[in-house]
């Protein structure tokens, strides 16, 4: 499980093929998610990609500023089923 922003942000930016993994598939909390997001504003698309993130932290992400950010929430699977009515879909 990820623990913090900086490890996310380490795992994220690592050039080990492990780490990065990591990045993209283990869980976190709510929280730690907020704390990447509000500090790590240039690594939202990166939480929106990670396999395990919360509908919570995808729905603050769904109007974000960033279309790149916007375009991985509604490519997620869980987002499509927890709102099969969202027009922007793809």
């Amino acid at each position: 499980m990820i623990e913090s922003a900086d490890e996310f942000v380490r795992l994220r930016t690592s050039d080990d093929p492990a780490e990065f993994r990591r990045a993209a598939h283990e869980p976190a909390g709510v929280d730690t998610w907020l704390e990447v997001i509000d500090r790590f504003p240039e690594m939202r698309v990166w939480v929106a990609h990670n396999k395990t993130v919360p509908l919570a932290v995808l729905e603050l992400l769904r109007h974000d500023a960033d279309e790149r950010v916007q375009r991985m929430v509604l490519e997620k699977r869980s987002w499509a089923r927890a709102h099969p009515d969202d027009t922007s879909r793809k």
